[in-house]
């Protein structure tokens, strides 16, 4: 069937068909009574919720459903979507809702923003290089009831990137930071009954993010000398790799018994067991603050990097900064051995002062008043 409405039809014509259907579709949601339910909506992984919007599901005790697929959604996916979006009497997302472009919320919906990364680092939505035009953006974050940020300090940044009310980005806090903050101890112990060859090791954790060029994401050379790492390190030291997940490559050129790249495994589990975090313009660096892991900075593309910060890049930052790959074994010996315990503070204390192991309880009891 598919094979013979490709012949009869165009791809322009198909488009067609498929947006008047689409349109149909909303237009008999749109009539359809609101559902007294909590919809989780996640873009972020299949079948499944991710750290922060699954630590609030947990604790929530309602009614609600997930709707979690990873883009682009299939023919068959979109109306389910929009079904549930518009019928939830409470949206709750930690990533871009594309459909809000098209949808308008109805009298009594609420949508809750619960971002999935730390405070306010590299820029994004608005203030960030995009493949969205302004107009994109802004009408997909225009109907926020709320958005959580972790700090006071952190509201203004994030009112910038959605285009919305400071008023209403609140400092909540983090929901998946609580578990970061309560079972460092396990999850660290997890790590090494999954790699007991880790156990007694210094573990030098490198987590570098994805990189752009006008808002398309690009290969990333970290411009590392591998075998010179390798060669490099003292018996007791491992250096291990794990990348963001939207880098299906990998860096090291051979193999190496002193350098794993383990990006199967759980970040927080990895940050909660290393002895430095090397990363760049990554939000793991506030993972690595709550746990007073201290952080190195490796920015070799400094120059080149295009999204700007909200803070003021590499002043503010709880570390030291490297952009030579030769001297960036040194520079995280010199952390390891020195960690710098001042700055770190002042940085949790400027960007992460509401996560104190409570920002589930406070998410969960903010979304309780609706329903």
């Amino acid at each position: 069937m598919k094979n013979l409405i490709k012949k009869l039809l165009s791809v322009r014509n198909r488009r067609k068909i498929l947006r008047f259907l689409n349109k149909t579709w909303r237009a008999f949601c749109s009539v359809l009574p609101l559902c007294n339910v909590v919809l989780f909506y996640s873009v972020r992984a299949d079948g499944k919720l991710l750290e922060n919007a699954k630590a609030v599901y947990d604790a929530l005790d309602a009614k609600k459903i997930i709707f979690a697929h990873k883009l682009p959604h299939s023919v068959k996916i979109k109306p389910l979507a929009y079904f549930y979006l518009m019928t939830s009497r409470v949206i709750v997302t930690d990533d871009y809702v594309r459909y809000m472009r098209v949808i308008k919320l109805r009298e009594g919906q609420k949508l809750l923003q619960i971002w999935h990364a730390c405070g306010a680092f590299k820029k994004f939505g608005l203030d960030a290089p995009s493949q969205l035009t302004p107009d994109e953006e802004i009408a997909t974050h225009s109907q926020y009831t709320a958005v959580t940020v972790t700090s006071e300090k952190c509201r203004e940044s994030y009112s910038s990137a959605f285009g919305i009310s400071k008023d209403i980005c609140l400092p909540l806090g983090l929901p998946r930071t609580d578990s970061l903050i309560k079972s460092a101890p396990e999850m660290c112990e997890t790590i090494f009954e999954n790699h007991p060859e880790l156990r007694n090791k210094k573990i030098y954790l490198y987590c570098p993010t994805f990189r752009e060029n006008e808002g398309k994401r690009i290969e990333y050379d970290p411009a590392i000398d591998w075998a010179e790492l390798s060669k490099s390190m003292n018996g007791n030291e491992v250096f291990i790799i794990r990348r963001h997940p939207l880098m299906d490559y990998r860096f090291e050129n051979g193999e190496y018994a002193n350098i794993l790249d383990l990006s199967t495994d759980s970040t927080l589990e990895l940050t909660a067991a290393c002895k430095v975090i090397i990363t760049d313009y990554s939000s793991v660096i506030y993972d690595a603050a709550l746990l007073s892991v201290p952080t190195v900075f490796y920015c070799p593309d400094y120059k080149e990097y295009e999204r700007g910060f909200y803070l003021d890049f590499p002043d503010d930052l709880p570390g030291e900064t490297v952009t030579d790959g030769a001297e960036l074994l040194d520079c995280i010996r010199r952390t390891a051995e020195n960690p710098p315990t001042d700055k770190m503070k002042k940085f949790i204390n400027e960007q992460l002062s509401a996560c104190d192991g409570n920002s589930t309880a406070r998410v969960v009891e903010f979304i309780k008043k609706w329903i």
